[in-house]
């Protein structure tokens, strides 16, 4: 059984529980997990550079950060995903709202599974698979 919990410490956008449901389960069947829990946390800036300071060592802030929390190849992480930064990038990039918030949380989730883009090679194969999802879920959501 897959849980997924949603918590709003930044409120300036609104994305529903059931959108974010919808792309957990997608993500997480595409890769082959049918259990797990995962807690997606919307926040802003301070927060987050609280957050990467405190537990990454990075003095920025970030769009998202995942924490995989599980042992023994349980799947059990925090995604923390920046409101702020995610309107930022949206504008930068014109796109929706939305469609950077899928984005997002799809790229916490790929992290939470064991994908890494740390090297050009790995990014490479993160992006292609992650912008696979984006536009998969873009079209039912």
């Amino acid at each position: 059984m897959i849980a997924v919990n949603v918590s709003r410490a930044e409120r300036s956008f609104r994305i529903t529980k059931k959108t974010v449901e919808t792309i957990v389960r997608f993500v997480l069947k595409k890769e082959k997990h049918s259990a797990g829990n995962i807690h997606i946390i919307f926040v802003n800036d301070k927060i987050i550079f609280h957050i990467n300071k405190n537990f990454l060592h990075h003095y920025s802030t970030t769009d998202v950060i995942t924490f995989s929390l599980g042992e023994h190849g349980e799947l059990y992480c925090e995604i923390y995903v920046n409101i702020v930064q995610a309107r930022r990038q949206a504008k930068k990039y014109k796109v929706s709202m939305k469609n950077e918030l899928i984005r997002l949380i799809v790229h916490g989730l790929l992290h939470a599974v064991g994908y890494n883009d740390l090297h050009r090679k790995q990014k490479e194969k993160m992006v292609r698979i992650q912008e696979q999802y984006v536009a998969e879920l873009s079209s039912i959501l």
